[in-house]
């Protein structure tokens, strides 16, 4: 019996690794080399990772997708042996024309290497379209749309909004072009301004038509323009038009890689990230862990280029801005230069500037923290989507300056002022009674307009700001810039042209100019990048939300929380401007009320 029972148990076992071998037999080979590197990216692509925030679904913290975690991943998959290709999923996603621009040569640098690279959206904008253009297959849902509209900017002017509110606004601005002061103080744009902003759309528009060109060479010029022009297609026409290559719903898109895009393929999902596993919050453990327990780090020898990333408002010191990674403040930029310094495996570092300006006394400072790091590392800038005003004032503390194509640069001039208060108060029934000793004491009071020799002074301390600004930009680009004046009062400028003015070396992106940076290091053969800031804990955000000073008003996220993105981000930028402006009154800062379509 028990004899028996052993030789059913050895036919089971024969029949099944038979089983095993016709399923084998019948199924895709799979080669062990053949595999393709799954890179998810979802909502508002920002420039760095922001650190902790609390999924309260999973009940752990998650991290949005980041420019420089992307191309980390890019870079990764791009000399991986084990990798033979690339399938970017596209969910909800939105990113900037620069971030496209970015992200986009770092496809073709994966193509060159023999990688294919496969984009899949459900439904495509301008700029995640151009991304895609870059790849072997752009892959979009049958039913789904691609709107390619052009390019747009509004202005928004606050003017009216202010006046019904018996607010006004008290400024004077240094630069014809300037442009900086006119959403507080006009409904329309003058004609300077609007030269300014009709040259930006003009180059973005050019460049777009160009890259789908250069990209997609089965498409004519006029074919893309005529695309433009209509606006929008659905997934059967952009296919049968030569815009997608691939129609494929969500639900079959990851079969569709596995098994058509480069063959039978595995796919490596979460590639290049650390999965974050679910916390248990009755942990004390877990806990710890949030409020910034100290983590194990592992110390690498390899030589490093550090990317110190100054994105946002430039602002001063206080409290409230201390570990802000939403503002730019000496406090910070201190901070990380001083510990890219200290780390000897740091060989050069590269200042990634995403800013309007701000603040002319803070800037002022950054820069001279930026200046004396060059004199010890070798000190590169590069230019994201907006280094105007402020963030070109500090950017001329770099060796070398680095621009994508679509960035906006320049913006040299000053703009001050303040909101006058005293109609709102007024209606609301609010009385302010001022004392004062000195004919000018209360000159910087919220209540009333400057009076025509306080309008005097603040003109003239605001030419002296300007001519230290011009002085900073000559002292740095002075051999390519013949006449200050021709590109100052206020000019913008896209990437490309911002360089044939001199106020930008090269167009490149934010890979190149590592590049650059790690040989201008001397470092000859692998090495790492660190991003500064580093990601935040669960403490520091904390301490961020509990300053004063960064809180945006309930009132005003209450009064946006309707409306699109771009116009609460422009709305949310505009009071951050305006609250550095009630603190400082001379501002190095780019128009506000731009809202990028």
């Amino acid at each position: 019996m028990r004899k028996r029972f052993q030789y059913r148990k050895i036919v089971l076992a024969v029949a099944a690794t038979a089983m095993g071998a016709l399923a084998l037999a019948s199924a895709p080979r799979v080669s062990a080399a053949n595999r393709i590197a799954e890179i998810t990216l979802e909502g508002q692509l920002q420039e760095h990772p922001s650190g902790f925030s609390l999924n309260w679904l999973t009940m752990g913290p998650s991290r949005r997708s980041s420019l420089t975690q992307t191309m980390s991943q890019l870079l990764r998959a791009a000399h991986d042996p084990a990798i033979q290709g690339v399938f970017l999923n596209l969910r909800s996603f939105h990113l900037s024309l620069t971030q496209s621009q970015e992200l986009g040569e770092l496809i073709a640098h994966l193509r060159a290497k023999g990688k294919k690279v496969a984009v899949f959206s459900p439904d495509y904008d301008t700029n995640t379209y151009l991304l895609a253009s870059y790849a072997n297959d752009a892959i979009m849902s049958r039913h789904g749309d691609l709107f390619l509209p052009g390019v747009a900017i509004q202005l928004m002017f606050f003017k009216g909004l202010l006046g019904k509110l018996d607010l006004q606004a008290d400024m004077v601005q240094i630069g014809k072009f300037k442009g900086a002061e006119e959403p507080m103080t006009r409904n329309s744009a003058s004609p300077a301004f609007a030269k300014q902003i009709n040259r930006l759309i003009t180059a973005w528009y050019g460049q777009i038509v160009a890259t789908i060109a250069k990209n997609r060479p089965n498409l004519s010029h006029s074919q893309i323009v005529s695309a433009i022009n209509t606006g929008w297609m659905e997934g059967r026409h952009a296919k049968k038009s030569g815009f997608v290559d691939q129609l494929e719903n969500r639900q079959n898109i990851r079969k569709w890689v596995q098994t058509d895009f480069d063959g039978p393929a595995k796919l490596i999902t979460h590639y290049g990230t650390q999965r974050i596993s679910p916390m248990d919050l009755s942990s004390p453990l877990a806990l710890l862990q949030m409020l910034g327990a100290p983590q194990h780090t592992r110390v690498s020898a390899k030589p490093a280029v550090a990317v110190i990333c100054a994105d946002g408002v430039i602002t001063d010191d206080s409290p409230g801005t201390s570990y802000s990674s939403n503002l730019v403040t000496p406090a910070r930029i201190r901070r990380e230069v001083k510990s890219a310094l200290k780390n000897s495996a740091v060989k050069a570092i590269v200042l990634r500037v995403d800013s309007p300006g701000g603040s002319a006394e803070a800037s002022e400072e950054i820069w001279q923290i930026l200046h004396a790091a060059g004199r010890k590392k070798p000190l590169l800038v590069s230019m994201g989507a907006e280094a105007a005003s402020g963030g070109y004032y500090i950017s001329t503390a770099g060796k070398e300056i680095i621009a994508d194509p679509g960035t906006i640069a320049g913006s040299i001039g000053v703009v001050g002022g303040k909101v006058v208060l005293g109609g709102l108060f007024k209606k609301i029934g609010l009385h302010v009674q001022t004392f004062s000793m000195g004919d000018h004491a209360a000159m910087f009071n919220s209540t009333t307009p400057f009076t025509p020799e306080e309008r005097a002074f603040i003109t003239h301390m605001m030419k002296r700001t300007y001519a230290l600004f011009t002085r900073r930009v000559m002292q740095s680009r002075g051999k390519k810039i013949s006449d200050i004046q021709k590109i100052a009062r206020g000019r913008l400028f896209p990437g490309a042209m911002a360089v044939s003015k001199g106020l930008v070396d090269r167009v490149g992106s934010l890979h190149d100019s590592i590049v650059i940076a790690a040989k201008d290091g001397k470092i000859s053969g692998a090495y790492r990048v660190l991003i500064y800031p580093r990601a935040q804990t669960l403490a520091q955000i904390i301490r961020q939300r509990l300053g004063i000073d960064t809180q945006v008003p309930a009132a005003l996220t209450m009064m946006t929380a309707g409306l699109p993105k771009s116009y609460r981000t422009t709305m949310v930028q505009m009071y951050d401007l305006v609250h550095v402006l009630q603190q400082n009154n001379v501002l190095l800062a780019a128009p506000m009320g731009i809202v990028q379509q």
